[in-house]
């Protein structure tokens, strides 16, 4: 920043409206899921089984809707996670088709918002300083001129 004081205000700026957008970009991601997931309903499931399949085990979950029905269903998504019989898991089921069951991602959607809020606020203050900086440091240099 040694000569170049607007450029460093610029680069702040840039910084600044970056993490704006991250911020923007979230929320918008967070809404469109939370408008995704209107009418779901959340229950505690468990694994009551683990199946053989093609691409390794998959759990069957089992779990208790709201009128007091008892449903199972078996994840179909491949992922690496190692599933045991008799674990807990978050499900999100509609009421007229509870066997269209899945699982909920509420932690992963917090973990990644919580990082894009992070993200987000730093960049914002990094480039709130860096403007900040480059304007005192302009003034400083100029004080010392004159």
């Amino acid at each position: 920043m040694s000569d170049h004081p607007l450029g460093a205000a610029y680069a702040g700026v840039f910084l600044f409206i970056i993490g704006v957008a991250i911020g923007v970009g979230a929320l918008e991601i967070n809404r469109r899921e939370r408008d995704r997931l209107q009418g779901w309903l959340r229950a505690d499931g468990t694994v009551v089984a683990l199946l053989a399949g093609a691409n390794g085990t998959r759990p069957q979950v089992a779990f208790g809707t709201a009128n007091g029905e008892r449903v199972s269903f078996t994840l179909q998504q491949s992922n690496d996670r190692q599933y045991v019989v008799g674990e807990r898991l978050p499900v999100l089921y509609r009421a007229e088709q509870p066997e269209d069951a899945r699982l909920d991602p509420r932690t992963a959607r917090w973990t990644r918002n919580a990082l894009a809020a992070g993200a987000s606020l730093i960049l914002m203050m990094l480039g709130g300083y860096v403007a900040w900086y480059a304007r005192q440091w302009d003034a400083r240099r100029q004080t010392a001129v004159e």
